[in-house]
């Protein structure tokens, strides 16, 4: 077995560390005023004249004898300080001056941390990270004029760094840090599939009628597998003209990794071959064109459905997936939205690990508009199957009415594929 390291994906990671508003929330936070704030009401000043030969700390107070005192700020909420400098003044000289990032764990003692030449008649920014608690920022003029700057400095939660091409570098810390990021970028890049070990997961069902027992949302009665138990499977369509090979792929119980892709050849309506591979749960195809007709996948000698493709959407119809053995899953996102009549019914949201199941969402099924969010946040651990059910139905619908169930995930790679041992 290889090693386990985050660091097998070639394209950049990111470090739990340095991005504290990308992928998740913080408890307690709400994102607003606290995530970019100015430190204090001093934090922005304009036109401040640095004398020869002096140091200016941009935190500090005048005392009772109008003394300054310095008072540094607290950074223990916050990953970044961020710096902007515009030292284009008239008076200036084309000299260079120094930015100086001080912090330590309390007060009293903090350490020169970063040092930053500054040109003047230039603009500054830069980000630097958070190391401690508590930071002051310091101006240095070892020339022999005096320079008037703006500045403006503030804290942020927000930022990235990416480990596995910049660890090697010979590059001061300083200038990783100006590398931020805003969380819907991280996102748009995982889309993109710029990231070799995670993936944005989204499943989709819906239901019409004739809900009358428990089942996974979907149009087709599925009912839910309550035991770990595995079966062959195959395919059939309501359309003869559905002759093609297609892959389907979930939760199996071969290999170490938990998840395979099986080939079905579909034959229009007759049987397909028998699966090599047997599955509790089916949750990927891939099919190579439009199915012309449904397309149902039966659990070997049975009648029991485990997966369903309506015509021309190339899609299983259930919000179902399967986590594998090497991988974890961030459940971000539930919606429910629908018209319904006379309904006294509910929708749940559960996690299967093996022969363990929990509910850990439900939402109500009643007479009339249906439009339901979840954002959890809810972490869905190896080898495990999150899906929706409905159930306690006690009438059906009726007409066009239906309601629609949607899930997103965002998976993360442990370890490469490539890394097991069959």
């Amino acid at each position: 077995m290889s090693s386990k390291s985050r660091y097998f994906s070639q394209y950049p990671t990111i470090n739990p560390s340095y991005l504290s508003g990308g992928t998740n929330r913080q408890q307690n936070d709400s994102f607003t005023y606290q995530d970019i704030v100015r430190p204090n009401l001093n934090a922005k000043s304009t036109n401040i004249n640095i004398q020869p030969n002096i140091n200016y700390d941009v935190f500090s107070n005048k005392d009772s004898n109008f003394l300054d005192v310095i008072d540094p700020i607290e950074t223990k909420n916050f990953n970044v300080i961020r710096v902007s400098v515009d030292s284009v003044y008239d008076e200036n000289d084309d000299v260079e001056f120094f930015v100086d990032i001080l912090q330590g764990q309390n007060e009293e003692n903090l350490a020169l941390t970063f040092t930053t030449p500054i040109k003047t008649n230039d603009v500054f920014y830069r980000t630097y990270p958070v190391k401690n608690n508590f930071c002051n920022v310091r101006f240095r003029n070892n020339t022999v004029s005096n320079i008037h700057v703006d500045y403006d400095i503030t804290l942020s939660k927000f930022s990235q760094f990416n480990p596995p091409s910049q660890l090697g570098d010979n590059v001061e810390f300083k200038e990783m840090a100006n590398l931020t990021r805003i969380a819907n970028e991280f996102y748009d890049d995982v889309s993109r599939e710029q990231f070799a070990n995670s993936k944005i997961i989204n499943r989709f069902g819906y239901f019409k009628d004739d809900i009358t027992t428990k089942q996974i949302v979907s149009p087709a009665y599925i009912p839910e597998n309550t035991t770990n138990t595995f079966v062959e499977v195959f395919g059939v369509s309501d359309s003869p003209s559905d002759t093609f090979e297609f892959l389907i792929s979930g939760e199996t119980d071969l290999f170490n990794i938990g998840r395979i892709d099986n080939g079905i050849e579909l034959l229009g309506t007759s049987n397909s071959l028998i699966s090599l591979n047997r599955y509790k749960y089916i949750d990927t195809i891939d099919m190579p064109s439009n199915n012309t007709g449904n397309v149902s996948i039966y659990k070997n000698g049975t009648n029991e459905l485990v997966a369903y493709i309506p015509k021309d959407t190339r899609a299983l119809s259930s919000p179902l997936y399967y986590i594998n053995k090497i991988e974890e899953g961030v459940l971000k996102e539930v919606r429910v939205r629908g018209l319904t009549q006379l309904q006294n019914g509910s929708i749940d949201i559960r996690v299967a690990e093996g022969d363990n199941i929990k509910t850990i969402w439900t939402t109500g099924l009643l007479d009339g508009i249906v439009d339901n969010v979840w954002n959890p946040d809810f972490k869905i651990p190896s080898n495990s199957t999150v899906y929706a059910i409905v159930r306690d139905v006690d009438t059906t619908l009726y007409g066009n009415e239906r309601v629609d169930i949607s899930l997103k995930i965002l998976k993360y790679n442990l370890q490469p594929i490539n890394s097991l041992e069959e």
